[in-house]
């Protein structure tokens, strides 16, 4: 981005690091959050901005690791992502990528950092889920050492490895609106389901060969984890490709050589 050209903004303005960066820069600087009164899940945030951003960063709370609204700041608020549960969460983590992405010139780029959770036991890869449902290409990833974590101070009975890193994900805009976006990255994803399908197949008859019977009662267990009504026609379909598969005798497959 050239000194003094472009607008650098954030949607959750926090020590004020981003607007330090754009004052180093030299660059243009515009900037809110949740607790001046902007909500990023209800706000048009392009309209905020008057203009399209060259570049957005935004730091999003890591679902409820830190609550912010009611104990870092102010009163609850029913809007804060660090109070939502993980279903809704996801749901606004969602929104509210695709309204910074539509905040974002065509060719403009926006940064989001996250860091990933262990809780109970489970370990939630929030950072991977920001690369899923992100409305752009990703062009980077920038690992970053984590520093004054809470769980620094913890001891633990298990071993565990501690959580030491999150990522900032740099997506980049073409000249698409972010529902044409989720709608193409929704097809992504349901081509690769269609892929899966073929490398289960391929597993069941890794060392073996199967009639069509057979394969049957071995896919069942994936198949009713998919929703399909009509798996075994499905798997017909996916042993007919002779690249990974040979027919030995009728109904009767194994891997090609």
């Amino acid at each position: 981005m050239p000194d003094g050209q472009g607008l650098l903004a954030d949607p959750s303005i926090g020590g004020g690091t981003s607007s330090d960066v754009a004052r180093e820069m030299g660059i243009r600087f515009k900037g809110t959050d949740l607790h001046r009164g902007f909500n990023l899940l209800t706000d048009d945030f392009s309209s905020f901005l008057g203009e399209q951003a060259e570049l957005v960063w935004w730091h999003p709370p890591y679902w409820n690791m830190i609550t912010y609204s009611g104990d870092q700041w102010g009163e609850e608020n029913p809007w804060d992502l660090s109070r939502l549960g993980l279903p809704d969460f996801v749901e606004a983590l969602q929104l509210a990528t695709m309204n910074i992405h539509d905040a974002c010139r065509p060719g403009g780029y926006y940064g989001i950092l996250m860091g990933n959770l262990r809780r109970d036991g489970e370990y939630y890869n929030l950072s991977s889920l920001v690369e899923r449902i992100a409305p752009a290409k990703l062009v980077d990833e920038i690992i970053k050492t984590q520093h004054n974590c809470l769980s620094d101070a913890r001891k633990y009975n298990s071993k565990i490895v501690r959580i030491a890193h999150e990522k900032l994900l740099v997506f980049r805009k073409d000249d698409k609106g972010a529902l044409y976006m989720v709608a193409l990255v929704n097809r992504r994803a349901q081509n690769m389901v269609k892929t899966t399908w073929k490398a289960a197949v391929r597993r069941a008859l890794q060392g073996r060969q199967m009639s069509l019977k057979q394969l049957y009662i071995v896919m069942e267990p994936f198949a009713v984890t998919t929703q399909n009504n009509h798996w075994q026609a499905k798997v017909r379909q996916v042993v007919q490709d002779e690249r990974f598969f040979t027919r030995v005798d009728k109904g009767v497959y194994r891997l090609a050589a």
